[in-house]
């Protein structure tokens, strides 16, 4: 499952937030838990974690470092291509119903 997790923190924290962050970015992530790609908001003060994780609960284990220091929004997301397929998928089968609906 994709989770997209906005981390937002007080620039005030950022020393001790990087110090945490390079202490557990040296330990073994969770079996479960692949970071895909990590952004960092150029204004300052947020990081944007896309992860792909088999659990929530490994996607917790991973966080809770840092959560007395972060305010922590996570989204699960799909891939665009995904979704399209899905709502083609729905669509043809919600056009079948309607037809043979009418046939009888």
């Amino acid at each position: 499952m994709l989770l997209l997790d906005i981390t937002t923190f007080d620039p005030k924290n950022t020393t001790e937030l990087f110090k945490r962050w390079e202490k557990v970015e040296s330990m073994a992530f969770p079996k479960g838990l692949k970071v895909i790609n990590q952004w960092f908001d150029a204004g300052g003060g947020r990081v944007i974690t896309l992860f792909d994780v088999e659990t929530v609960k490994d996607y917790l284990a991973y966080n809770l470092p840092f959560t007395d220091l972060c305010q922590i929004d996570v989204f699960p997301v799909i891939e665009a291509d995904d979704v399209k397929k899905s709502i083609i998928y729905r669509m043809e089968k919600l056009s079948y119903l309607e037809i043979g609906q009418y046939k009888n």
